[in-house]
């Protein structure tokens, strides 16, 4: 095989990998999870988490809520930061609403104080199943 044929093969190779990954990039989603699962060595990978919410809490400090979370394997805190809280209660939501609820949450693993944590992406990444 010739230099000139290598290179158009490797370019042609090059351009259909690109477009596949900006068609298919919107329809990744991160991998589901049983909270039991959860270690440090996902911390900063995106999962998704679905659970009935034990209890709900919020900072004294700031608009930050944290829901308890199980599903059967395990427990553990989604923390909603204030930009996502402000954005889930213009939506018709309350957070405190959502106590013994089921849900499902793509967040990002996190570690806070020697307790992992999973810390929700967006507003869009929470929704109530049932």
């Amino acid at each position: 095989m010739e230099d000139h044929q290598i290179f158009r093969l490797a370019l042609a190779t090059s351009i259909i990998g690109l477009l596949g990954m900006v068609v298919f990039a919107g329809q990744i989603m991160p991998r589901e999870v049983k909270i039991s699962q959860i270690d440090r060595g996902m911390l900063d990978e995106d999962v998704t988490v679905e659970g009935v919410v034990q209890e709900v809490g919020k900072s004294k400090t700031s608009n930050t809520y944290f829901l308890k979370v199980m599903d059967g394997t395990g427990e553990i805190t989604l923390v909603i930061f204030d930009s996502s809280a402000t954005d889930i209660e213009k939506g018709n939501l309350t957070i405190q609403g959502m106590d013994k609820r089921r849900i499902n949450a793509v967040g990002t693993v996190s570690e806070y104080r020697g307790s992992m944590e999973i810390i929700l992406k967006d507003a869009k990444s929470l929704r109530i199943v049932s």
